[in-house]
């Protein structure tokens, strides 16, 4: 190494040294700092002077300036000292780094900025792409038993999100992006509360399983909660069911089984496409709806009506599907059209449950029957049939015409 240059500023002084530097000369500046011995390279001499002399007038800035501090000024240097001495960084670079933050946080508080910043992206959670926790999270809800239609939700409305968020992770994803999502989906109200539901329970899985922090709400648990307008339903005649059952039989009947199960179990549509002869249990007079094959919340048994029964038994097998048809409604509803009749919305299901507490008067076993509350059932139920009418709707023989205008309108729940 050669003779340094020296230059000097009052009592402060800077050496520039020529070194070699993987086969080049580079140009060295060698000074003390707050005690401290600092160090700058340059490539250029030139510019190593001229870094020289702006360090030199800082240095003596600041002695001018520290011969003017007060006492008061001296023990808030010491402190600062202190507090900052585990960053390991100059006490101007943290002064600095605080005043651009409080400037950007317009006067709020840095340490809620922090605890804000640390809740979101904290270093004790497990990072993965969306797509491929939505597909875990399945997989999960598929282990523990959960009907299939619901794990098949979860791929077909969560992937819609992760589609929607390329290359965004659980923790970016904010309410009001959700909500935007959510609100623009053209589904019904009902169907997006149901996703807004997956989505509570899918925030709560990645909290469990260290995808989010474990003791903050998840950004699902404040999305909005979309109103439900009240549906119209309406419930099928004796007459109407009677002129069903006889087309059906004359023009498609292997698609009775499904249809007289419809009308005698109270089960949803989706209950009834999952339904096997292996679930009706002729012998102890029952219908198993199970709950792993769709999503009901739990099993439960329904009577085996006479009428269900007799009209079965042509059709009777040990095993395999009831419903014979990829979309057995469509059907129907092709049929129903040819007879002037129109298909309501779960009206088997409504019509049941209304012609059975008709014919039983018992709102707490009609409930559990329907997998339903009894509240629902006794606000949404009651009175709207005769057991005059039941008796008719369960007979074993059924009148029938080609088209009715008899339509008992109800309100759903």
């Amino acid at each position: 190494m050669s003779q340094p240059i020296i230059l000097t500023n009052g009592q402060h002084e800077i050496k520039i040294y020529t070194v070699q530097n993987r086969g080049r000369s580079v140009f060295q500046l060698s000074y003390y700092e707050g005690g401290h011995r600092q160090r700058q390279t340059c490539g250029k001499l030139s510019d190593a002077r001229r870094e020289a002399k702006v360090v030199l007038g800082r240095l003596a800035m600041n002695t001018h300036e520290a011969d003017e501090l007060s006492t008061a000024d001296m023990e808030s240097y010491v402190i600062a000292r202190k507090h900052i001495a585990a960053t390991s960084l100059p006490l101007h670079v943290c002064a600095e780094l605080f005043a651009q933050a409080h400037a950007k946080l317009g006067g709020r508080s840095l340490l809620d900025a922090v605890e804000f910043f640390t809740d979101y992206h904290p270093t004790d959670v497990v990072s993965k792409p969306l797509a491929d926790l939505i597909n875990d999270f399945a997989e999960r809800r598929k282990a523990m038993g959960v009907a299939s239609d619901y794990v098949a939700d979860i791929r077909r409305q969560l992937g819609r999100l992760a589609a929607t968020n390329p290359g965004r992770g659980l923790a970016q994803l904010r309410t009001a992006d959700v909500d935007r999502w959510l609100g623009g989906q053209a589904w019904h109200p009902i169907t997006k509360n149901n996703v807004r539901k997956i989505l509570i329970t899918f925030g709560n899985w990645a909290k469990t399983n260290r995808y989010l922090p474990a003791n903050s709400p998840t950004e699902f648990d404040g999305l909005m909660i979309y109103k439900e307008p009240p549906t119209k339903v309406q419930i099928y005649t004796p007459v109407e069911l009677g002129t069903m059952f006889a087309a059906v039989e004359a023009r498609r009947p292997e698609l009775l089984p499904w249809l007289v199960c419809a009308a005698y179990t109270g089960a949803r549509v989706s209950e009834i496409d999952h339904l096997a002869w292996e679930n009706i249990n002729f012998a102890r007079n029952f219908v198993e709806i199970e709950s792993s094959k769709v999503r009901t919340k739990a099993r439960r048994l329904v009577p085996l009506q006479e009428a269900l029964r007799n009209r079965l038994q042509p059709y009777r097998r040990d095993l395999g599907p009831i419903n014979a048809y990829v979309d057995p409604q469509a059907a129907l509803k092709r049929i129903a059209a040819e007879l002037g009749l129109e298909l309501r919305a779960n009206g088997f299901r409504h019509s049941y449950i209304s012609y059975r507490l008709a014919a039983i008067n018992d709102t707490a076993r009609v409930a559990l029957e329907a997998g339903n509350s009894p509240e629902v059932i006794f606000q949404h139920y009651r009175e709207l049939v005769t057991p005059e009418d039941a008796a008719q709707w369960f007979a074993n023989e059924l009148p029938t015409v080609a088209k009715s205008d008899n339509v008992i309108a109800i309100k759903s729940a």
